[in-house]
């Protein structure tokens, strides 16, 4: 991304961040694009939201299968990133890679069919991955979408949004509703067309990040947002044996910005906290799919293009072209740093994943979705696997947030 760009994004960033504080502590009424208004916000430390303990596997997965092709939409045959809804039963969001529109859609699992398409106010770079976890502010659910890809290495500032999970209606996945009537379409519009709804956010919170100037070009397809809104992390993507895990801590954005404070506008700057190993032969078959020149780079198959934290915090996914493997830990601060883990169990792609993208445990935690970008004209197929044997119900809820300083990246 040419850097006057980047520069350019990274001004506006600072009124979306604005404005979606605004939003959040005031709500739709007094919310609208483009707000000058600063209004202050407190981290809440005990009692705030925070993702539910639920199942996990204490086996490996079954085999999967297939369980619907998506909807013929053109965005989403380049599908790279995939999340359970939290608040949607039966929906998974989606979205597509650099040159598709900035929208997150909802997905049937059932049927494939697309029900919600979510328009952000912002630019798709390079969306690379999405996840579902706590609000910045700590008062629900929000999607979390990565655009943080960087193939050609020129991009000064990446960027992670987010925003209020919506919820449809449960019955028969009604397109009637308003931004009236849902509790969390604050600095939304919800249309409806053609049995999809439509929902056109005023604001987003915009979380500008860099690398440290030695990582500039990182490039980045894979996030996981803990479940107690500590962190975020991204796993790099590269060509080498040891992939860097860098993390963003609580608070994602100025949560406290006074008029004037520039420097709270400022991007803030990642730190690694890890490694993991990407050894050859992980997967039963190391050759990936696709021409000479592609069959030739054995490496091709252990680049991370994907990731999803379980629920609970316990499990981790991270989804290679090649294939998947998953983690265990009893906390989820263990995860920002893999150097030192071995994956508690290791699969190759499913039949027709040869370019795999995206993964995510399911709604109730004890199956996996996962999808790939398709081959040709043909709409992507989402698979699932399940649990092959026996599964430990939750235990216990997930501690409460803490905070840590912010990183600031210094003035160029």
């Amino acid at each position: 991304m040419p850097a006057d760009r980047g520069a350019r994004r990274s001004g506006r960033a600072v009124v979306v961040i604005a404005t979606a504080l605004a939003c959040t502590t005031l709500g739709a009424a007094t919310c609208t694009r483009g707000s000058t208004r600063r209004v202050p916000v407190t981290l809440p430390r005990n009692g705030a939201f925070t993702m539910p303990d639920r199942g996990v596997c204490d086996d490996d997965v079954a085999a999967a299968v297939d369980v619907a092709a998506v909807d013929d939409d053109a965005a989403l045959r380049e599908v790279s990133g995939v999340a359970a809804s939290f608040a949607n039963p039966s929906l998974v969001w989606m979205i597509a890679d650099s040159g598709n529109p900035a929208t997150v859609y909802g997905v049937d699992v059932d049927d494939g069919r697309v029900h919600f398409e979510i328009g952000l106010p912002v630019d798709n770079v390079d969306w690379e991955d999405v996840a579902v976890g706590p609000c910045p502010d700590l008062s629900g659910p929000c999607v979390f979408v990565a655009d943080t890809g960087d193939n050609d290495g020129g991009r000064d500032v990446v960027f992670v949004y987010a925003f209020p999970e919506p919820v449809l209606p449960s019955s028969s996945w009604s397109t009637t509703k308003s931004a009236a009537s849902s509790p969390t379409a604050s600095s939304s519009t919800v249309t409806s067309s053609s049995e999809v709804a439509r929902v056109a956010l005023d604001a987003v919170w915009t979380m500008p990040l860099v690398f440290p100037d030695d990582a500039r070009g990182t490039d980045v397809e894979a996030i996981a947002v803990l479940p107690d809104a500590t962190a975020i992390v991204l796993f790099e993507k590269t060509k080498n044996d040891v992939a860097r895990l860098w993390t963003y801590r609580a608070p994602w954005t100025p949560l406290s910005p006074s008029d004037g404070d520039t420097d709270n506008d400022a991007p803030r700057l990642l730190e690694q906290t890890g490694t993991i190993a990407l050894p050859a032969g992980l997967f039963d078959d190391e050759e990936a799919p696709g021409d000479d020149t592609t069959k030739n780079d054995e490496r091709r198959a252990r680049r991370i293009t994907g990731a999803s934290l379980h629920w609970s915090g316990h499990r981790l996914l991270l989804r290679t072209t090649g294939g998947v493997l998953e983690f265990a830990a009893d906390d989820a601060s263990a995860f920002l740093d893999l150097s030192s883990r071995a994956p508690r169990a290791v699969w190759p792609s499913p039949p027709g994943e040869e370019q795999g993208e995206a993964i995510a445990y399911d709604a109730v935690g004890t199956g996996v979705f996962s999808i790939a970008e398709s081959n040709g004209d043909d709409a992507p197929v989402l698979h699932h696997a399940a649990c092959a044997g026996a599964v430990t119900e939750p235990a216990q809820d997930v501690a409460p947030v803490t905070t840590a300083p912010v990183l600031v990246a210094p003035t160029r």
